[in-house]
């Protein structure tokens, strides 16, 4: 059963707004959303990461200087992952921060071309 906390998280915002501007879905690069801790932590395991930054350089490869960030790349502050609009950032549930307050960013564009999500754990560790 999932938990009722993760019936909806940041990850799904990211997922949505990876789609609607790429046509292309996180899920068949990490797997299916996690809605159990167990869940994220089988999913960090089988990508081989340690941490939500890790999670996101499977799909968007490396973070690139905050700075740098432009409307619509992944930007994350602590375990929170959202979207750059601009001066702003959105996370989950529709809360705004200023760009400047965020830890990591990701382009948007950049989205890896690995092997898609195999639930026998047979995809290769990223380093």
């Amino acid at each position: 059963m999932a938990d009722p906390d993760w019936s909806h998280h940041c990850g799904d915002l990211w997922r949505a707004h990876v789609l609607a501007a790429t046509g292309r879905d996180i899920c068949d690069i990490v797997g299916p959303s996690p809605r159990r801790a167990r869940d994220w932590v089988a999913m960090m395991r089988r990508l081989g990461v340690r941490d939500m930054a890790g999670v996101i350089a499977a799909v968007h490869g490396l973070a690139i200087d905050t700075r740098r960030a432009r409307r619509g790349d992944i930007v994350q502050i602590g375990w929170a992952i959202g979207v750059c609009r601009g001066e702003l950032a959105e996370f989950y549930g529709g809360v705004m921060v200023p760009a400047k307050r965020t830890e990591r960013a990701w382009q948007l564009q950049t989205l890896l071309h690995i092997l898609p999500f195999r639930s026998n754990n047979s995809l290769p560790a990223l380093h």
